[in-house]
């Protein structure tokens, strides 16, 4: 197993055809192991992000005729029930994520969407940070989000937009295949979450 601790045996439970087995074992193996791997994160992403993070349980996306589609664990600046962004590391059939999410519920008055929109463009010359950013709103968890087009306002100002929709918001990351996950340091992934912590701040910061 890689130092980071994501291998084949976390990406295993889903090749499980029979989708409630399928989420038995989500919830019984990958779950957990993904939790202590947060937990192990949490200090590291807390310097990162100039504040103090804790692990929680993320969702495991249940879907009607399929199995689950990932397993989450989230790092947010309170407990649970806090309004603001959160950081995801979320794992699924083929790919490990490294995401910022924020949904409109925890936006009531706008202010993270003003923020996006007025930073839009200093967003677009980020540059190489975003280089390999990707949009995973409405995703279906199987076909991997083309990359995104941050180098533009537009973009930008369309993830605004998102937040501003009834029951919308925004999820966006950086994605790493089954096989460079088994491989990823520590260093590694703190390194992609350093690349997302403008956006992240940003958001935390709004008010």
């Amino acid at each position: 197993m890689a130092g980071f601790g994501i291998g084949p045996e976390q990406f295993a439970p889903f090749g499980i055809a029979d989708r409630h087995a399928c989420a038995r074992a989500l919830e019984a193996e990958l779950q957990p192991a993904l939790l202590r791997i947060g937990g192990g994160l949490a200090a590291g992403l807390s310097r990162v992000m100039g504040t103090a993070l804790a692990a929680e349980p993320g969702r495991i996306t249940r879907r009607r005729d399929a199995p689950p589609g990932e397993v989450v664990v989230a790092f947010a600046a309170g407990p649970p029930a806090r309004i603001g962004p959160r950081l995801e590391l979320a794992v699924n059939r083929r790919h490990l994520h490294a995401r910022v999410d924020a949904r409109a519920s925890a936006d009531p008055r706008g202010a993270m969407r003003r923020a996006l929109e007025r930073e839009a463009v200093n967003l677009a010359r980020k540059g190489k940070p975003f280089r390999k950013l990707r949009s995973y709103e409405d995703w279906d968890f199987e076909h991997l989000p083309e990359v995104a087009p941050a180098h533009t306002p537009d973009f930008w100002s369309e993830l605004a937009a998102g937040l501003g929709a009834e029951r919308g918001g925004l999820s966006v990351g950086i994605a790493w295949t089954a096989e460079e996950a088994r491989s990823l340091a520590v260093g590694d992934v703190l390194g992609t979450f350093r690349d997302l912590a403008p956006l992240y701040k940003l958001l935390a910061n709004a008010g």
